[in-house]
């Protein structure tokens, strides 16, 4: 089921998804679901999907097991897989530029509206930390870091052992 980006809607509030089953969709399939909400994010699919912000959805097993990190970086870093899958990763680089120390061929940026759903997620999950402004501020300003980190040891794994 392919779900277009929208916009949010008020918890429990109702929402028409197209209900498919295999590759047929017709007018006739369109069946209300109820959004429910946890930590603020909708679970709007019958696939246990949670709709993590700009259309972006993970599985909601997932979800749950991220949230419970209490680390920073593993947040991030295993959003960042979730998102976009270790091969994704391994091939893109934060914001498309080449890395000034290999000065090799710069790689496509990673998606802008996922980057976008991840940076809004991480910084809610921070906020639910209950922070002061400058903590919160100084460890969301992390999140490209960690992102970097994450690309940099999914290439080092992949990479032949001399």
């Amino acid at each position: 089921m392919n779900l277009k980006r929208g916009n949010n809607t008020s918890p429990g509030s109702i929402k028409a998804l197209p209900v498919t089953t295999g590759n047929n969709t017709s007018p006739g399939s369109i069946k209300a679901l109820p959004v429910t909400t946890e930590n603020s994010f909708e679970q709007i699919s019958e696939k246990h999907e949670v709709d993590i912000g700009e259309g972006v959805f993970v599985h909601s097993g997932k979800w749950k097991k991220i949230q419970d990190n209490i680390k920073d970086s593993l947040f991030v870093k295993e959003m960042a897989v979730c998102i976009w899958g270790t091969s994704t990763l391994a091939n893109r680089s934060l914001e498309g530029k080449s890395c000034p120390t290999t000065k090799s061929d710069p790689r496509p940026p990673l998606t802008p509206h996922k980057f976008r759903a991840l940076k809004c997620c991480f910084q809610k999950w921070l906020k639910g930390k209950n922070l002061d402004e400058g903590e919160l501020k100084a460890r969301a300003g992390k999140l490209g870091h960690y992102i970097t980190e994450k690309i940099q040891d999914i290439n080092k794994k992949l990479k032949p052992k001399k």
